[in-house]
């Protein structure tokens, strides 16, 4: 179940975060301000062009959070985004997250394609691939450097007829 981010989720979404940097765009840790900067800037700014979500379940508590971010409002594009929290992953929470951000992004965003992309170095090349099944997909060489390493990213894009 999708519901509104509250500042207060943002300390145990810093912290999934940090426990993932080599999956995620941006490539250092964060702090509590940088956190709670983000969720001031990107969440409570109408004009962001980032929805996001805390994906919360009344008997578990917040699992994780997504959106839609990047998005082109002219152009009716936008990219999907969604972490789970380590302990809750596996377990379908990323599944139905997805689900209801792409029907946040169509039919309440009105955005017309929804994309994602996923580094080959992440687990959820999988996931993503079960997402858009049967959809666009294209592989772009050396988007991701951590460790010494380049790892290629995955492109996906649907569109609203797609699902």
């Amino acid at each position: 179940m999708l519901r509104a981010l509250e500042l207060g989720d943002m300390e145990s979404i810093r912290e999934w975060r940090n426990d993932n940097i080599s999956i995620l765009r941006t490539p250092f840790a964060l702090t509590k301000e940088q956190q709670e900067d983000w969720y001031k800037n990107e969440i409570c700014d109408r004009r962001s062009k980032s929805r996001f979500w805390a994906i919360y379940y009344k008997d578990t508590g917040l699992v994780g959070y997504g959106g839609i971010e990047n998005i082109q409002w002219e152009n009716s594009i936008g990219e999907i985004s969604l972490l789970i929290a380590p302990k809750h992953e596996g377990k379908g929470f990323g599944k139905q997250a997805a689900k209801d951000i792409l029907h946040e992004a169509f039919y309440n965003l009105n955005l017309h394609t929804v994309f994602a992309e996923c580094y080959e170095n992440n687990k959820a090349v999988k996931f993503w691939d079960k997402v858009f099944n049967g959809c666009y997909q294209t592989i772009l060489p050396c988007k991701k450097y951590h460790s010494g390493i380049y790892f290629s990213s995955i492109y996906y894009s649907m569109n609203q007829g797609d699902i």
